[in-house]
């Protein structure tokens, strides 16, 4: 709780309450709710075909980066944009893959406190497809050349997702495909000091092992000191959408089984898990999912928060519900206060279109306001949002959108909450 300090006088005490009364009335361009900070833009330049797949990750000052998949290389390639913490570019886009034959993508970023990121996605140069890496400097310059980051080249190596801590060590993980036989996913995971060394070897994350068994959709957070927890999908007694984690310390030791998430059994396949930590270890797991004993008539996003022992912070939440239609893919970040937003795909049934929504909430999981439109445009399909905020609880949501194109990749950005946050102040 942030404090005033001590006041002795009444006359200091009246001044004081007068002061924060004052500071709580909104002005007419105060910032509320994480109000948007100017109008939704287009990320990418080169339009011609498809751009999107859009990922984005902040550093301590607000400064972001995207990444997408764009069609401009034979087949498609792996591109990103810097932005200063205004929103202004940090110079033109650029291409992240240096292999360029065949197709490249499925990405996800990570950056640190400084600025330095590492960008990570599927390259179909290995025999069957293989995850790569390529680490730059907070100028936007390359360290080293891209790598890959598998050790075993068989089978298929897809959906691949990256975090680092604040001295830049960071821990890839991915699924790999019918390890040791047809229907068997494993999820494998990889960690890397700051130099871009790996730390041991590849390590299997899911210790479920029976056949079928369709683990997917794996994300990881990792926290200041650099422990992290890796989520996914998976079996759940006998159907598909199944959430569940396991957390490391920063050894890369195991603390404990994998466990489940979801407390409702799932009436069918979820529609993507996202994890968020703060600097502490404290995390928060979304998800999208059937359940509740519907058949596929509607996907709900649900939540649930945990401590940084991982004990359960109560039972899992509502996030977003519709009696029609389905709530999919959503993504989660955290501030260093343990405020979270989750933004997900609005659609329809089929989800032909959809809209990009977003939900604030503060660190004792409380809504704060209600869920908010994203995109401005609202025609064609705005679809697949990705959020990342800084520590001070601004943050940045990218999606693609077909406003002008075929699909491009569109962002909006918002401002943290210091009317509200305002409010949790006291004087003594």
């Amino acid at each position: 709780m942030k404090r005033i300090g001590r006041v002795t006088s009444a006359f200091m005490r009246r001044t004081g309450l007068l002061l924060l009364a004052l500071l709580l009335v909104p002005s007419a361009g105060s910032p509320q709710q994480g109000t948007p900070l100017g109008p939704e833009f287009r990320v990418n330049t080169y339009t011609t075909g498809r751009q999107g797949l859009a990922t984005v990750a902040s550093d301590s000052s607000g400064n972001f980066v995207v990444v997408w998949t764009s069609a401009q290389d034979p087949g498609y390639g792996v591109f990103g944009q810097r932005y200063s913490v205004l929103g202004t570019p940090s110079g033109p886009e650029f291409q992240i893959n240096s292999y360029i034959t065949g197709s490249q993508g499925g990405e996800d970023v990570a950056s640190d406190p400084s600025g330095n990121f590492v960008v990570v996605w599927v390259s179909d140069q290995d025999p069957g497809n293989g995850i790569f890496g390529q680490r730059y400097s907070s100028a936007g310059t390359p360290l080293g050349g891209e790598f890959r980051v598998n050790t075993s080249a068989t089978n298929l190596q897809v959906e691949p997702s990256v975090a680092a801590d604040t001295a830049g060590n960071f821990v890839v993980v991915w699924r790999r495909m019918n390890q040791a036989g047809p229907a068997n996913h494993v999820i494998f995971g990889q960690r890397y000091a700051g130099s871009g060394a790996p730390l041991g070897p590849e390590f299997r994350v899911n210790t479920y092992t029976t056949v079928p068994n369709y683990v997917s959709s794996p994300s990881v957070a990792m926290d200041a000191a650099g422990n992290f927890v890796v989520v996914w999908e998976g079996p759940d007694f006998g159907y598909v959408g199944g959430v569940f984690a396991r957390r490391y310390a920063s050894s890369g030791a195991p603390l404990g089984p994998e466990f489940k998430v979801n407390t409702e059994i799932p009436w069918g396949s979820s529609s993507g898990v996202s994890v968020a930590t703060n600097a502490a270890g404290a995390f928060v797991v979304v998800w999208s999912s059937n359940y509740q004993g519907y058949y596929g008539g509607f996907a709900d996003v649900r939540g649930r928060r945990f401590g940084r022992t991982g004990a359960p912070v109560g039972g899992e939440f509502n996030v977003a519900s519709e009696s029609e239609g389905y709530q999919v893919h959503p993504d989660v970040t955290m501030d260093s206060s343990g405020d979270f937003v989750v933004v997900w795909e609005k659609c329809p049934q089929g989800c032909a279109e959809g809209d990009v929504f977003g939900q604030r909430f503060d660190n004792s999981g409380t809504p704060s306001g209600g869920q908010f439109l994203v995109n401005t445009t609202t025609t064609g399909s705005q679809l697949g949002p990705a959020v990342a905020s800084a520590p001070a609880g601004n943050f940045v949501v990218v999606w693609n959108g077909d406003q002008l194109d075929v699909s491009d990749v569109y962002a909006q950005r918002y401002s943290s909450i210091v009317p509200v946050e305002l409010m949790h102040w006291t004087i003594e």
